[in-house]
């Protein structure tokens, strides 16, 4: 059986460069990106989806230029998974150190998308 090839992203392959080093801080910071475009009424599955729709941004630009640059090819399906990975690194540090902290809280209640009071 053949060893799965992972994506040659600097945040798998953790190349100690500048690149590896802001992929795997925007990685990290995913959240919190993805918390501007949330509403603190939605539902846990509805942010999750957020968070993968802005994983999955991240990653692709993040392949694109990579291809770019190496005047590759384009591979959708090692960054289709490399989606997943960067989706799970995401939650993983949501989860283990920002839910619930005030800087969540603070980038959810001034994000663009805000709550409104019912007028009364």
């Amino acid at each position: 059986m053949d060893s799965v090839i992972l994506p040659e992203l600097p945040t798998y392959l953790f190349a100690p460069n500048l690149a590896g080093v802001l992929s795997l801080a925007v990685t990290f910071l995913l959240p919190l990106l993805a918390a501007l475009f949330m509403r603190t009424s939605w539902s846990a599955f509805r942010k999750g989806l957020v968070l993968l729709l802005v994983s999955a941004v991240k990653t692709f630009l993040e392949a694109w230029l990579v291809a770019v640059e190496a005047e590759g090819a384009f591979h959708v399906g090692e960054t289709a998974y490399a989606v997943v990975v960067n989706f799970g690194l995401a939650v993983v540090f949501y989860a283990g150190l920002l839910r619930n902290t005030p800087v969540q809280q603070a980038v959810i209640s001034r994000g663009p998308v805000k709550e409104h009071a019912a007028a009364g």
